[in-house]
């Protein structure tokens, strides 16, 4: 099992990195799924069209009808299967900061959860694996959950 871990500043462009990634190695032969490890990034995977999030938390673009869905295919989505930013702060009172460090911790103590999900939908052929994390700093300055769940991915996914 092979892959990348795609982080940047937000706004940097990870999900279209991730996105012309994907396509272009299922361009050249090489099955590409990615890993939405972003609770902030809540729009629909574009791989479920029934999704189990709730669709009043998604910002949506009322003429763009397309500007709801992840444009890469997803083999797991954090907003979908695990967390999502906009219930955090709704349902705990907190900024978005402060959101964010809460739902990464979160996937921290339920990585293995989350590894369960990721191995059970990995095609029997295996995959190439993209990992798409949020940008913001507090993230990977005043906590090492981000570092945790990379480490751990790293060992369990081998």
């Amino acid at each position: 099992l092979y892959g990348q871990i795609v982080v940047g500043p937000p706004g940097a462009g990870k999900t279209t990195y991730c996105n012309g990634m994907q396509q272009y190695l299922r361009l050249i032969g090489r099955e590409t799924l990615v890993v939405n490890l972003d609770p902030a990034n809540e729009l629909l995977s574009s791989s479920t069209q029934d999704s189990k999030c709730n669709p009043e938390n998604v910002e949506v673009h009322k003429d763009n009808e397309e500007d709801k869905f992840l444009p890469y295919e997803t083999i797991l989505d954090v907003c979908e299967d695990v967390v999502n930013l906009s219930s955090v702060m709704e349902q705990l009172k907190l900024g978005p900061n402060g959101g964010l460090m809460y739902c990464m911790e979160y996937i921290e103590k339920h990585l293995d959860h989350i590894v369960k999900l990721i191995q059970e939908r990995l095609p029997p052929s295996g995959a190439y694996l993209l990992l798409d994390l949020p940008g913001q700093v507090e993230l990977y300055t005043h906590c090492t959950c981000v570092q945790n769940i990379v480490r751990r991915l790293q060992k369990q996914l081998d």
